[in-house]
């Protein structure tokens, strides 16, 4: 019961930090579209760190599991990310600019949880 109550507590802050991630992108660039990206590598960078340093060090799967599943899902929520897909879309001929942020995002986020994850192993 009270890893679920830490994955909500560390869900909750992870989206506080996201929500003043989103504010300080829109006041320097004027889009959150771009906060929401680089919201999604860095979530998954870390979370592909994590999950090598389970198989290195004696890191607590269960820190991985409210680390991952808590503050770096508040973090980087792909609903977020479904939404600025959506609205991308929904601008004259913006399907073509959707298609790419959300391949590019998905793509991308892979790449960088392999990064992180073998990233780790490699440099031990």
């Amino acid at each position: 019961m009270w890893i679920g109550i830490l994955v909500t507590v560390t869900s909750a802050l992870g989206t506080v930090l996201r929500f003043c991630q989103d504010k300080l992108f829109s006041r320097l660039k004027g889009s959150w579209a771009v906060s929401i990206f680089a919201a999604s590598l860095v979530a998954c960078l870390i979370c592909g760190i994590l999950n090598a340093m389970i198989t290195l060090v004696e890191v607590s799967p269960i820190f991985v599991e409210i680390a991952c599943s808590g503050f770096l899902c508040g973090y980087s929520s792909f609903a977020v990310l479904g939404t600025v897909i959506a609205m991308l879309a929904k601008v004259r001929k913006g399907w073509k600019k959707a298609l790419f942020y959300s391949l590019s995002s998905f793509i991308l986020s892979l790449c960088f949880y392999f990064i992180g994850f073998f990233g780790v192993l490699i440099f031990r």
